[in-house]
Order: structure tokens, then sequence, then C-alpha cells
């Protein structure tokens, strides 16, 4: 944290006594207003999604590695070590600092609106590492100058208050003067200053920390759906995406297009490692399900589609060209905006909300439009009438269980669910794996794996060993196998 941080304290340190002359190119404190930095933050936030999830994505049977390449040992033992995965959490805590920065000099200009996107922005940024981590510093990790080595808050702590920091900060949207805040409508690159879109995005948050946390007493489902109920604005979903748009072109492209698709200057292939798992492209392929072209894409060599099994050891016939890549469907060009948080994801938490019935309607029919929904943004032609198509089957993966219990009735919910985020949930796939147990995906072949599984949760930096040793060592011994987030019960 003190390595993510330092940044923020060299540039928040006044050394008036050194300033001789004053360089015009230089940004200073006073000159980076939140107009300037809001964008760039929002732009890392979304880009978060492109690749920092990788690894996830083959622990969980979405992709797997070409036979190019040899096995990557230590994600395929699943021992992980503290270094595995650590530019997440340094990266996370980056990103909330700046949002808290723009937060405070926000309140000092007045600007209402830019202060509530850092506050939404920053909580959004949080409830992950939460989820990846459990207990975390948030209490005292943003004021570095004043408390250098933050305490560690307790994952469920951390959890309640960023949902009164989601209630704070959309209250300040809401009440914003747009015409005090200055460039709002070009620099919030996400709704571009639209409330109600802020709201829906707001509400969609707290869902999903509602849905989380189902197995604990944390919230009051029925309260605070009642609060959301009384905003009045909704959820995203039915074409919404929350998703930023800074003005992608080709040589500064979509990242999730440059990271797993192809150069949109020279045309080469930019992802020759990862290709489809088995475990998914199997599952698709028995199910007939007709995305599956769109979430994975020929071989280069042509042929059908063709995926690896994990852990398996590299052979020729599974090379990088022999197999299929991520499809064209998530991957869709490199002007495409970068999602934080996709309609389809935010379907499928209304529709399991309403299986629970926090939310008032007819579970099977929220069901339906959440896969709808799957079809219509991977761009599957005449997505509403193939995915009623699809939803008359009869497998247990599909097929809507009628007069069924909640338990049957969720069960369907995820396996679409899972099925839906291919590529562009994965984090929330990781969720819900743990905290619903109905998909379990393949396990890695890897002779390294023993009878190792798939982790509960990363294990906190190495770096945090280094500058906050007293305080992550209070957490006692973390395993990656037996400690677990609060609300994976």
């Amino acid at each position: 944290m003190i390595a993510a941080f330092a940044g923020l304290i060299l540039t928040g340190c006044k050394k008036d006594y050194l300033n001789i002359n004053t360089n015009p190119n230089s940004a200073t404190e006073s000159l980076i207003t939140p107009d300037l930095a809001l964008a760039p933050q929002m732009t890392t936030t979304a880009a978060r999604n492109a690749s920092s999830w990788d690894f996830m994505a083959r622990w969980l049977g979405y992709w797997s590695a070409a036979g190019s390449y040899s096995r990557s040992t230590v994600e395929m033992s699943y021992n992980i070590t503290n270094d595995f995965g650590a530019g997440i959490f340094e990266g996370v805590y980056y990103t909330a600092g700046q949002y808290k920065a723009i937060e405070k000099k926000s309140k000092e200009l007045g600007w209402t609106y830019y202060e509530g996107i850092a506050k939404v922005l920053g909580a959004y940024e949080m409830i992950n590492l939460v989820d990846l981590y459990n207990n975390v510093p948030y209490s005292k990790a943003f004021d570095l100058v004043g408390n250098i080595r933050p305490t560690y808050d307790k994952g469920e702590d951390v959890y309640k208050a960023l949902y009164a920091q989601l209630d704070a900060g959309l209250a300040l949207i809401k009440a914003a003067d747009v015409n005090k805040n200055t460039n709002i409508l070009k620099r919030d690159i996400m709704f571009f200053g639209d409330k109600v879109k802020w709201a829906k995005f707001v509400n969609t948050v707290k869902l999903k920390m509602l849905i989380h946390t189902t197995g604990t007493s944390t919230f009051s489902p029925a309260a605070e759906i009642a609060k959301i109920n009384t905003e009045g604005s909704g959820y995203l979903g039915n074409g919404l995406s929350a998703e930023v748009q800074p003005g992608y072109v080709a040589d500064r492209p979509n990242p999730f297009y440059s990271s797993k698709m192809f150069n949109a200057i020279n045309g080469n292939e930019n992802d020759n490692y990862n290709r489809a798992n088995n475990f998914t492209l199997s599952l698709m392929n028995t199910l007939a399900d007709p995305r599956v072209s769109y979430v994975y894409r020929a071989p280069k060599a042509g042929g059908a589609l063709k995926g690896t099994i994990y852990g398996s050891d590299p052979l020729i016939v599974n090379s990088s060209d022999n197999t299929s890549g991520v499809g064209f469907g998530i991957g869709k060009s490199f002007t495409m905006p970068m999602w934080v948080m996709t309609s389809v994801e935010a379907a499928f938490y209304v529709a399991e909300a309403t299986a629970r019935g926090w939310i008032s309607g007819n579970a099977q029919t929220a069901y339906n439009l959440a896969v709808r929904e799957s079809f219509s943004w991977l761009g599957v032609p005449n997505a509403a009438t193939a995915a009623d198509a699809y939803l008359r089957k009869t497998n247990v993966e599909v097929a809507w269980p009628v007069g069924g219990t909640l338990a049957n009735q969720i069960t369907a919910i995820a396996w679409q669910k899972y099925l839906a985020l291919n590529g562009i949930g994965i984090l929330e796939t990781w969720n819900d794996v743990r905290r619903l147990k109905v998909v379990s995906p393949a396990l890695s072949v890897a002779p390294e794996r023993g009878t190792n599984q798939i982790p509960s949760r990363l294990l906190y930096p190495t770096s945090e060993y280094n500058y906050n040793a007293e305080n992550v060592k209070a957490e006692g011994t973390i395993s990656q196998f037996t400690s677990k987030v609060f609300w994976h019960k």
C-alpha cells in the first residue's frame, strides 16, 4: 500500500522553499482539477476487467492455455504465493486513493457531481478488493501522511461502510448542479452526466452486495430493497451497461480488444496464450448453445472450435494456431466501450433477487430476460427469438424449474449466469462458484496440483509484509484454500 500511494504523498507535499522557478509544463496539485483527473481513473477501473482476471478465467473453466506454452506450474497447481496477483491489490489501492483525492478536491471546489462519482467508483473498487482478500485496510487506509501503516478492517465492516458510501455518493450526484461542475458532461465518460443512469448503476452495485451476502446477516435485503424502490430509478440491464468510452482508436484501442484480440494496426494476434477451455466449450456444445461461436473464435488454422484441457502438457496439436481464442462477440472492435459492469451481469442480479422474493415480479420472466440479454450483448442474430428457442431445452443447466424450489431456481440461474459471464464477468463468476456451489469447473490436470482445489481467496502481497508487517501479520496465517471471504459460507 505504501508503494501504491507513494505518488500521492509526493504530489501532496509542499516544498515552497525549493521553488526558485516554476515550470509551466509541470503538473502540480493546484492545477490538477477533478475534470482533468476523473476520466483517467474511470478508464483504469474499466481496464481492470480487460486482463486482471485472466488467471481466474482459466481456473473457472472459461479459458485454458494453448499447447504452444509450457505449464504455468504455480497457477495450474493453485499453490499460489504472496506475489501471485500482487498487482491487483496494489493497483486497486492506487486507483481508490486517486478517487479519494478527487473526492477531496471536488469537495473543496463545491463540484458535488465529481465528488459523488468519486465516492461511488471508489466504493466499487473496494468491494471487489474485499471479494478477493476479505479483511483489508479501509477506515485508515487513505491518510498515509498521518497514518502510513493502516490497520486492517473486517471485510464485513468494510462492506457496510461501502454501502453507506454508495448512498452518500448517489445523494451528491442527484443533488448536483451540472452547471457548477465544470466539463462534467464530457469528463464523465461512463454516463456523460446522466443522473438516472448513475442511480441505476449504484442500485445495481448495492443489489450485487446484497446478493453476495445472502448467507450472512450483514444487511436486511427487505429494508435495503425498499430504499432502492423509494429512490425509484431501477437497475442496469435492458441494454444498459456501465461502460467507459474515452475515445478508443487504433493506436489507443479498447484494452480488452488490445489484450485478447488482434492488433488494430498490423492485424497480428495479440493473445496466443488464452484458448477455449474444454470444460465450457464441451458444455456449450452439448447444450447446442448458439453463443459458443461468439465467446470463442475458430482456430487460425481453420476447422471447428477447439479447446484444451487446463493443466495439460504442451502439444503441437493444441498449438495457438490449432485452437480457439476469445470470440468476437466479446472482443467486438478496437473502438468498443470498455465495461465496468455489463447489462448481462446486472440482469442476472435482478433475476436472482426476484427468485428470492426481494424484487416483485415473475422469477421465470426475469430469468428469461437475463438470458436474452446475454444473447443480445454478444450479438447473436435475432437474439430474442434465438434465446427463447434455447430456453425451451430441458437440460437442468437451461430449463426453468416450474414449480421447483428456490434451490432449483438458483441452480438454473447459476448455470446460465456462468455461461453468460464467460470473459465479461470473471470475478463475479468466482464469487458465484464460492457462494452458490452450483458450478464446479473442471480442475487442473497438472501433476503439481495434487489434491489442491481452486483457491477460496488471494493472498496478501509481499509488499504488505515488507511495509505494513505488523498489521498484516495481525491477520494471522492466511491459506488460499481454507481462509474465506466473510460471505463465503
